[in-house]
């Protein structure tokens, strides 16, 4: 008897949380932004220094500030891919044109799915680079994406990342590899995460409530 009563009392249970998950709803992450914009998700100007969402986390050697540009200082744009209202190319301020010595960058950019159920989380998105990509990593896990070596002109690589999200803050970093003269990312992406419903969150501590209750009313019994 004891026994089914338990099974009972864990189907209760299970079953509100079944649909508890059934309740839970998918949102925009608010904190994951394309390279070279505010934080309303408007492009920046060019000449602009700083990235608010991006940082250099590893240079060969020069400077880790990070210049936004635009179409409107010349070269390299073109050959880089132009202008959108969506993201602006990125790079190392050691000059106007965004030269960098020979060697690998590091960018990183964070977000947060505080509030979010990060087993649930997706990001889609494409990269562009000066010269290849040669990884993205996730919380410093490599997802083996890259691009190719004259990926600036040839326009964005597509990606997509649905597992390895964590809780609270997550790090997203862009490896480039720089052959010589200027180098450059951009990025263009966004993502999903389920947020559980207020009223889900109720019926589940209510079931657990409920459970409770029967327990201890089957001890007195």
């Amino acid at each position: 008897m004891i026994h089914r009563f338990f099974q009972r009392v864990s189907l209760v249970v299970l079953g509100a949380m079944c649909l508890a998950s059934v309740q839970a709803r998918a949102d925009v992450i608010p904190t994951l932004f394309n390279t070279g914009v505010d934080s309303a998700g408007a492009v920046l100007p060019g000449d602009t220094i700083g990235d608010p969402h991006y940082s250099l986390i590893s240079v060969p050697g020069g400077t880790s500030d990070i210049r936004i540009i635009s179409s409107a200082g010349g070269w390299p744009i073109p050959p880089y891919m132009a202008d959108n209202t969506s993201s602006r190319w990125i790079g190392p301020n050691n000059d106007a044109d965004l030269t960098g010595p020979v060697g690998t960058f590091i960018y990183r950019t964070t977000f947060s799915l505080a509030g979010f159920a990060p087993g649930t989380a997706s990001i889609l998105g494409g990269w562009s680079t000066d010269n290849n990509g040669l990884d993205i990593l996730l919380n410093g896990v490599s997802l083996g994406f890259t691009t190719p070596f004259t990926s600036f002109s040839s326009g964005f690589s597509p990606f997509a990342i649905s597992s390895g999200f964590v809780a609270g803050v997550n790090t997203l970093d862009f490896v480039v590899n720089n052959g010589g003269l200027p180098t450059a990312l951009r990025v263009e992406m966004s993502g999903t995460a389920a947020v559980p419903e207020p009223s889900s969150l109720a019926l589940l501590a209510g079931a657990g409530t409920s459970a409770l209750l029967l327990v201890l009313r089957r001890r007195r019994a």
